[in-house]
C-alpha cells in the first residue's frame, strides 16, 4: 500500500467518524450553546478533510495550487475541473468551504443553529458519496 493511500485512508476514517457527530447532533430536537459550537466545528473540521484529500488527489495530477489568499477556493475549482468532485459536491462543498472562513474569523457562540442544521443537512450524503469514490 502506498503512503499516499494509507494518507487518504486515516482522512476517510477521520471524516467518516466526524460525519457520525454532526448526525448524531442534528438528530436532536433543540442544541445547547455548546452543542451548537461543536457542530460548527465539526462541519469544519470535515471540510478541512476533504479538502487535505483534493489537495493529494491534485497532486497525483501534477497539479500543484500555491498558497495565495485563494488557494482554498482554488483547490476546490481545480477538484471540479478535475472531476474529482462532481457539480453537487461541488456546491455542497462550496458552501462549507464559505462556512469555514467565516467560522475562523467568528465567534462560536455567535453560530445561528437553524443555519448550521441547514449547512449540515446534505453533508453527511455528499461526503460519503465523495469518499465512496475516493478510496
Amino acid at each position: 500500500m502506498s503512503a499516499e493511500s494509507d494518507y487518504i485512508r486515516a482522512e476517510r476514517d477521520n471524516i467518516l467518524r466526524t460525519i457520525d457527530m454532526i448526525e448524531d447532533l442534528t438528530t436532536q430536537e433543540e442544541l445547547t450553546t455548546y452543542e451548537t459550537i461543536a457542530l460548527g466545528k465539526l462541519l469544519q473540521d470535515v471540510y478541512s478533510g476533504i479538502e487535505r484529500i483534493l489537495r493529494s488527489k491534485l497532486e497525483t495530477h501534477d497539479l500543484r495550487i500555491p498558497k495565495t489568499e485563494s488557494w482554498h477556493k482554488e483547490v476546490l475549482l481545480a477538484a471540479q475541473q478535475k472531476s474529482i468532485v462532481s457539480q453537487d459536491q461541488f456546491d455542497a462543498l462550496r458552501k462549507l468551504l464559505l462556512f469555514r472562513h467565516m467560522q475562523i474569523h467568528g465567534y462560536g457562540y455567535m453560530l445561528d443553529e437553524q443555519r448550521l442544521r441547514e449547512l449540515a443537512g446534505p453533508v453527511p450524503k455528499v461526503c460519503r458519496d465523495f469518499l465512496s469514490k475516493i478510496a
